[in-house]
Order: C-alpha cells, then sequence, then structure tokens
C-alpha cells in the first residue's frame, strides 16, 4: 500500500512550513512535561475495508486507516508531523484500549515509510486471520535527521508531546506492558537508545538493521546494569548477512549475551533496504503483538 498523495500531502506541507531548521537544543537529561499540544488532523491517508474470503458482508466494521496529524511542537520549535495506524474496526468505547507501537523510520525517510514497507496491509491480515490482536501504529516524522543523537530533541518530543497526546485522545493502554518502541535503520537506532535509557516506559523495543549511534555500544553494559531484574523490556534484534553494518550488531548482540540480558536475535539474509524490511514486516509484527 503505497498512497501517492500521500507523498503528495506531504511534500505540499513541507513547502507551505519553508522547513527552516531551528536552533538545535541539548535533550534534557530527564523529562519535564510540557502541557500536551493539541494535534491537527491533515489528512486520511488510506484506507481499506477486508472481508473474509467465503463470508456474506458482516454488520461489523471491518476497516483500517491511517490517519496525518501536526502539532505545534515547543521542544523542536515547529511543526511535528506524525501518522496513526487505527486497526480494524479500531472501537473508541474498548475496555482497557489498545496497546501501541511506536514506529521510527530510517534517514531520510520520512512517517510513510513503514507503511510503504506494507505494516498496515500485513497487520490488517494479520488481524483478521487471528495471528495477532489489534493494536495501535503511531509513526512520527524526525524532519531534522542529520542533528547529532546527542544534540536532538526528538526523543523528548516523542516522550513530552505525542505520547501524552496519543494518550489523552485515542483509546489506548497507558501502561508499560502495552507501549512498545521499534525502528528501522537511523529509528532502530533511536529505538534502542530510548527504549534503554526508559525501560519503566516501554514493554518491548525492536531494532531492525541497527547501526547504531557514536558511543551506545559503549554505553550499552551500564544501560543494562541499570535495568532491574525482571523488569526487563523485550528486545528483538535483527539484520542481513550483507548489511554493511553487520559487525556493529554482532558487538550490540554479544554484549547482550555476556550480560545474560535476554532477547530475540535473528541474523537473516538480505541486505540495508527496503526490499530486507519489507519481506521480515510481518515477522515484526507477529512479535510485537506476542504478548499482547
Amino acid at each position: 500500500m503505497k498512497p501517492k498523495y500521500f507523498l503528495i500531502l506531504f511534500l505540499l506541507f513541507t513547502a507551505i512550513t519553508g522547513c527552516t531548521p531551528p536552533p538545535v537544543e541539548t535533550t534534557p537529561t530527564a523529562f519535564t512535561l510540557v502541557n500536551t499540544p493539541q494535534a491537527t488532523l491533515l489528512s486520511v491517508t488510506a484506507e481499506t475495508t477486508v472481508q473474509p474470503q467465503g463470508e456474506e458482508p458482516q454488520e461489523t466494521c471491518v476497516s483500517s486507516s491511517i490517519e496525518r496529524y501536526q502539532i505545534d511542537s515547543e521542544l523542536l520549535r515547529g511543526p511535528l508531523y506524525f501518522s496513526v495506524y487505527f486497526p480494524l474496526c479500531y472501537d473508541e468505547t474498548r475496555e482497557s484500549g489498545y496497546p501501541v507501537l511506536y514506529a521510527l523510520h530510517g534517514q531520510k525517510f520520512n512517517d510513510a515509510m513503514w507503511i510503504d514497507l506494507g505494516a498496515a496491509e500485513i497487520a490488517d491480515r494479520l488481524i483478521l486471520e487471528g495471528e495477532i490482536v489489534p493494536f495501535l501504529i503511531v509513526m512520527p516524522y524526525e524532519e531534522f535527521y542529520y542533528r547529532g543523537a546527542d544534540v536532538n530533541n526528538f526523543p523528548s518530543a516523542l516522550r513530552e508531546e505525542i505520547i501524552p497526546w496519543i494518550e489523552q485522545t485515542l483509546n489506548v493502554c497507558a501502561e508499560k506492558e502495552c507501549r512498545a518502541v521499534g525502528g528501522i535503520s537511523r529509528g532502530a537506532s533511536w529505538a534502542m537508545r530510548i527504549g534503554l535509557e526508559q525501560w519503566d516506559f516501554y514493554g518491548a523495543i525492536g531494532a531492525h538493521s541497527l547501526p547504531t549511534f557514536r558511543g551506545d555500544i559503549s554505553n550499552l553494559p551500564e544501560w543494562l546494569e541499570e535495568i532491574p531484574f525482571d523488569e526487563e523490556p523485550r528486545i528483538y534484534l535483527d539484520t542481513g548477512r550483507l548489511d554493511p553494518e553487520v559487525k556493529s550488531v554482532y558487538r550490540f548482540e554479544n554484549i547482550l549475551s555476556q550480560k545474560g540480558f535476554p532477547h530475540d536475535w535473528h541474523l537473516n539474509e538480505g541486505r540495508h533496504n527496503e526490499a530486507y524490511w519489507q519481506e521480515n514486516m510481518a515477522a515484526y509484527l507477529r512479535w510485537y503483538a506476542q504478548e499482547w
């Protein structure tokens, strides 16, 4: 599913806003929640209706949708965009709320990346077939991806602006066990850093084709030692054999193993490209949902 009008809308809003990089700020070491901003619905970027084969039309809803929002971010000093996948028959009154995957994109991609790789279509199918429970996928756009990780407010904007809006506005579960953060390429680096530093906030961390930020491998032992026994988030780590960053992933995984930190490790055939991520997308979504 690659809705062409998603890209058109994205380019239009980029042209309107000017995309002038705001001053770089150092990411705070502790989170102080700002006032939860209001989000503006920009568009419904995709919608699909699925009917089980061989069955008569049902009265119950079997549609999913993807909506794009904008927040005026105080932390980033400008617009912050994010897309939300609403699963089949999203119910605003469902008891206990839906789990959420916060899915981060790779460098030079945008919040359409996971959708372009088939995440929504695959989630629809897996939900319809009863393999996974319905959950939301929230996909933030890191517009200023060229900023170094240590001078970047993107993680703060996710935690302090996007997530409070999601949990106060949509019908989601706000417990650690209901939150997962995952990413592809640069998004994997963010997911691992964010998830391990905020181990008490996320129940699962997925890192797909992890390149690691500078210093993260050195910091990894200390991060792991800070996490109490039996409170470890679940970790999924995978890469392709021909990925140029495969040696970094090996080093990262070796430290996890040496520290006895539980994790799922997958060395697959493939490269650092969209074909690899698309081929493995169903496995990713099954893993995120397996404890939900």
